[in-house]
């Protein structure tokens, strides 16, 4: 038993350091994890790789009070796939698509309570199609089309 603790203590030690010392430690799945901290020494961002390149993983965003308020894939060093942005509860508040770091697809933002409040469609990030903004209750408030970042309709 005793020696299962100093194994404990030991890493539990190991992990404090690299959490306080460094920008760069190994993660739990593999990769390293790069980070920046604010001034006052609380975590700003994470960027969990996904690979030795550093140019592909996880990209979460932390606010001055230590909550999560972003995460983002990132692939080739450019947001690829979905970015998510969080309230203070960290509750989604938004969504937005990603190809090459330019919005590509449909961004939703959200209702605290979790139900869809707008959804833009982007093209090459410009507005371009459907963009709809919902009652809380979930019934269509307004629907405006966008051509190339103009209101077509």
């Amino acid at each position: 038993m005793h020696k299962s603790k100093t194994i404990f203590f030991a890493f539990f030690m190991a992990v404090f350091a690299l959490v306080l010392n460094n920008c760069s430690a190994p993660s739990f799945f593999g990769g390293k994890v790069q980070r920046e901290y604010f001034t006052g020494g609380k975590i700003r961002s994470e960027f969990i790789m996904s690979d030795d390149t550093g140019k592909n993983g996880l990209l979460k965003k932390y606010g001055y009070d230590g909550r999560l308020t972003s995460t983002a894939e990132i692939r080739d060093g450019m947001k690829n796939g979905i970015e998510t942005w969080y309230d203070k509860e960290e509750k989604i508040l938004m969504t937005i698509p990603y190809v090459n770091d330019k919005k590509e697809g449909v961004q939703k933002a959200f209702y605290p309570d979790g139900t869809l409040m707008i959804s833009t469609t982007y093209k090459n990030d410009i507005k371009d199609g459907e963009a709809t903004a919902f009652n809380k209750d979930g019934t269509i408030h307004q629907k405006v089309i966008f051509k190339d970042g103009q209101i077509a309709n």
